[in-house]
């Protein structure tokens, strides 16, 4: 039977579906037929992984862009595949706001997007140790890092043009806080 894509963004989303699948269709503990498989692909959400974020109070301060997306993503492998996303996407450029944990590699979403990247601005991650902005700044390549308190004023921060996307990515605590502000929080 064939399945039709996942609905969630980004290329690795019809990989992942794959491999779950093919696990699925060759275990015996339980039955899953085509029809629930199929649901599956639709029915697949995960927040705040490629997330393309609705219109709501915090993308409204923002004048009209490609896309506002949020990712948790803090790792290389996520890196690539944000960067994989917007290889043949509509946004020109993309303005990154970015938050990480300390103990991750500062440039592990910057490097793979660095060809598209028009700013970035660095947010703290409240509560936790994070990377200050001087640590993306070797990731950026001569590409100023910009600071801002929080989400909220990087956004008011940012002069996107139509063109373009703001990306919103580096750790799931701050992700959670965009959903929160956005009125998005998950069920």
């Amino acid at each position: 039977m064939k399945l039709p894509l996942p609905r969630m963004a980004g290329v690795h989303q019809a990989d992942n579906a794959a491999l779950a699948i093919a696990m699925l269709r060759h275990q015996k503990a339980v039955e899953m037929p085509d029809a629930a498989l199929a649901a599956a692909m639709e029915w697949t959400f995960w927040p705040a992984r490629m997330q393309r974020l609705a219109s709501g109070p915090l993308t409204l301060q923002l004048p009209p862009v490609a896309g506002v997306w949020l990712d948790g993503g803090h790792n290389r492998q996520c890196g690539e595949a944000i960067a994989a996303h917007f290889v043949d996407a509509p946004p020109r450029s993309i303005h990154l706001i970015t938050a990480m944990l300390a103990n991750k590699d500062a440039g592990a979403i910057i490097e793979p997007l660095l060809p598209k990247i028009a700013s970035i601005t660095a947010v703290p991650v409240p509560g936790h140790d994070h990377h200050p902005p001087s640590a993306f700044e070797t990731a950026a390549k001569g590409l100023p890092v910009a600071s801002a308190i929080d989400v909220i004023a990087a956004i008011a921060s940012l002069s996107p043009k139509r063109t373009d996307s703001v990306l919103i990515a580096g750790t799931l605590y701050v992700a959670g806080e965009v959903l929160k502000l956005n009125g998005q929080e998950p069920d």
